[in-house]
Parts: C-alpha cells; sequence; structure tokens
C-alpha cells in the first residue's frame, strides 16, 4: 500500500500566516481606516485570498470593485517579506527527509496562488521534494470543498484513502476529510483548543509527530 502526504502551505511548510495578517492589517488600516481582529481572519483561513477578501468587504461592507488591485498588491506584498524572512515551521526539513528518505510521495495543495507556492518552495529550497503542487486559485471551489485534495490525489495517482493532509486550518481540515483523507491538524496557538479541529485523525504540535502516526496506522 503506497500512502502519500499532501501538505497545506501556509502554516504547514512555512509560518506564514502571520505575515498575511500583518500585511493586510496594515493595507486595510491605512486604506479604509479598518482595524482588523482576529475574527476577521480565524473563519476564512485557509480560503483561496480572494474569496477571503470577498467576505471580508462584504462583511464590513466595503467597495469591491478594486478587488483584483487589492488581491495582487496584498500577495505582492506578502511574497517579498516571505523571501526577506522566510521562517519554516520547525521541523519541516526533518520530516521532508524523512519521508523522502522512505519513498513516500509528496504533494503542496495551498489555497494561496500559485505563484506564491513557487515563492516559497523556492524560497525555502524545497521544491525537489514534491512530485506535484496545485493551488485552489483556479479552482471551481475552494476550501473547505475536497476539490483541491481529490485533485492532488489524482495528480499522484493516490488513492485518496491512503493520503494524509497535514493542514492548520478548519476550513483545510474539513475538505481534507470531504475527500475521504486522514488528517492531521496542526493548528495556531491560538485555535489549538478549538473543539471543532477535533474533526483531525490527530491533533498535533510538533511535524515530529507525523511519522509516527504514519507508521502506526497504516
Amino acid at each position: 500500500m503506497a500512502i502519500t502526504v499532501i501538505f497545506d502551505m501556509d502554516g504547514v511548510l512555512i509560518d506564514s500566516e502571520p505575515v498575511w495578517r500583518d500585511v493586510e492589517k496594515e493595507f486595510y488600516l491605512m486604506h479604509h481606516g479598518l482595524t482588523l481582529v482576529d475574527d476577521d481572519f480565524d473563519a476564512f483561513t485557509g480560503m483561496p485570498v480572494m474569496v477571503f477578501l470577498r467576505k471580508l468587504h462584504e462583511r464590513h461592507r466595503l467597495p469591491a470593485h478594486d478587488l483584483s488591485l487589492v488581491h495582487d498588491l496584498i500577495v505582492g506584498q506578502v511574497a517579498d517579506k516571505i523571501r526577506q524572512q522566510p521562517r519554516p515551521v520547525p521541523g519541516i526539513f526533518e520530516l521532508l527527509d524523512a519521508l523522502r528518505q522512505r519513498n513516500i510521495p509528496m504533494s503542496v495543495a495551498s489555497s494561496s496562488p500559485l505563484r506564491q507556492i513557487d515563492n516559497v518552495l523556492d524560497t525555502l529550497n524545497i521544491r525537489h521534494y514534491f512530485q506535484a503542487a496545485i493551488s485552489a486559485e483556479t479552482l471551481a471551489h475552494g476550501k473547505p470543498h475536497p476539490e483541491i485534495f481529490l485533485n492532488a490525489a489524482a495528480m499522484m495517482d493516490a488513492d485518496p484513502q491512503y493520503c494524509l493532509v497535514i493542514e492548520d486550518s478548519l476550513n483545510g481540515l474539513i475538505a481534507a476529510k470531504a475527500a475521504g483523507m486522514r488528517a492531521l491538524a496542526l493548528p495556531a496557538p491560538h485555535q489549538r483548543h478549538d473543539p471543532r479541529f477535533t474533526l483531525a485523525d490527530q491533533i498535533i504540535d510538533h511535524h515530529d509527530e507525523v511519522l509516527p502516526f504514519i507508521l502506526n496506522s497504516w
């Protein structure tokens, strides 16, 4: 039986969720005088950037005619900050090495735009670990819909029941379980005790828990 591991990116490969939030907070404070809070982000974490922006503008009754420009500005600023000061999630290099040594195929399935996925893989110099990378940017449905994970499995010629997804967001976790896959949740510290994450097969605090889960589960 061949196990395939599918990684979310933001918050799983790289500690970039704080970067997204800082850039978005600064943008909306500067351009709209709006102070964003955790509640503005948490419900939409894991969704494509454009979906988040649409929901944010609806929530705060902001004009939506320039969302494409806002999207490109925010994505560009996040990419620059990641290149300048990348913060890989602790243990990710060791986990990638361990999985590769066991010939376990790996892919990336992220709601970030493909150019941002490319930026992270190149900045961290980890592209060679992955057989595929997919963005929800051009899909009909973003997370929490399972489309992205089903497509990732198809790209890898993998059976969903033998796929393990590593996710930091509730929306991504819902998508993984809806795809019929096992899932590990690596939530942000302030969400660690959110009972909804018990949907995961296991909640982890560090990547060193991933390989033992695989070895004990299949």
